[in-house]
């Protein structure tokens, strides 16, 4: 190993403890909003579970590595994925919060008690894992993308391996106050989700960009992502604490939730077989945790 390739792996590495660290923080959020609907006994086992899952799909998503560069629709399944939860449960939330009539009673951001919790423990763990999974496959996409290549256009891969590494200790150290901060500033459950569709449209947006513009390559740096995370927590509290911010972007969000909506159903038709496997699995499992 030279000292120039010694020297661009440490650079990489300080990028990638920069947005792994920050994608670690959206994993964990949306982990505790997909289970704070849940009993607080389930909600506990949910997490634990997740985070297992999390650690779990890092591992094998860098073991992977190669194989998911060369796989284009593993990728475009995990974008899909996280686009649709975001778009699903932006949509849920936002019939819960009618239904319970809590839209004007300026806990902006705060679900409604029966979000979530009807899915049961099994169908929130499987929505909880193929979310890890997505996330999992963003971030060594995301740290691939960041490594030096030597001259046989092979990835140098110990810089990969340390921030992967970094992002499983970052998801070990958030956990614990994952709950507690969702209980004390409500927004940051659905701006979790918007940082889930967010990291889901960049990945989206990379594989779509060659079959538009003719094989050019779109690569969004991990400092553009960082911009965009930061954004998007800074507008959501603003938007929690600000009447008048509140009024100008509620008319977009009343746009945009009908085509979210649209999105979600037509994922659900085109996967209905697997959806409906899925449920019986979990009704399966239900059904013996009953017993």
């Amino acid at each position: 190993m030279t000292s120039q390739e010694i020297f661009d792996g440490l650079a990489v590495i300080a990028s990638l403890v920069l947005i792994e660290g920050l994608l670690s923080v959206d994993n964990v959020l949306g982990i505790a909003a997909l289970a704070r609907g849940l009993p607080p006994d389930d909600q506990k086992k949910a997490i634990r579970l997740g985070m297992a899952g999390a650690y779990l799909f890092r591992v094998l998503a860098l073991l992977a590595a190669t194989w998911l560069i060369s796989n284009t629709w593993v990728r475009w399944l995990g974008a899909g994925y996280l686009i649709y939860l975001m778009a699903s449960h932006l949509c849920e939330e936002h019939a819960v919060e009618e239904a319970d009539g809590s839209a004007g009673s300026g806990d902006a951001g705060a679900p409604g008690k029966a979000a979530i919790s009807k899915a049961g423990l099994a169908a929130v763990l499987v929505q909880i894992g193929l979310m890890d999974l997505s996330l999992s496959i963003d971030n060594v996409i995301a740290a691939v993308g960041l490594s030096e290549k030597r001259p046989d256009g092979s990835h140098i891969m110990w810089p990969i391996y340390a921030g992967v590494g970094f992002a499983i200790l970052a998801l070990q150290a958030i956990a614990p106050h994952a709950v507690k901060l969702l209980k004390r500033f409500p927004i940051l459950e659905p701006a979790a989700f918007v940082l889930i569709g967010y990291v889901g449209c960049i990945l989206l947006a990379e594989e779509a960009w060659p079959l538009l513009h003719s094989g050019h390559k779109l690569h969004v740096e991990s400092w553009q992502k960082f911009i965009g995370i930061i954004l998007i927590v800074f507008i959501a509290f603003l938007y929690s604490n600000n009447r008048g911010l509140q009024r100008l972007l509620n008319p977009v969000f009343a746009i945009a939730r009908p085509v979210m909506k649209g999105f979600a159903r037509s994922v659900e038709i085109v996967f209905l077989p697997l959806s409906l496997t899925v449920k019986a699995i979990t009704g399966i499992f239900r059904k013996t945790t009953a017993a």
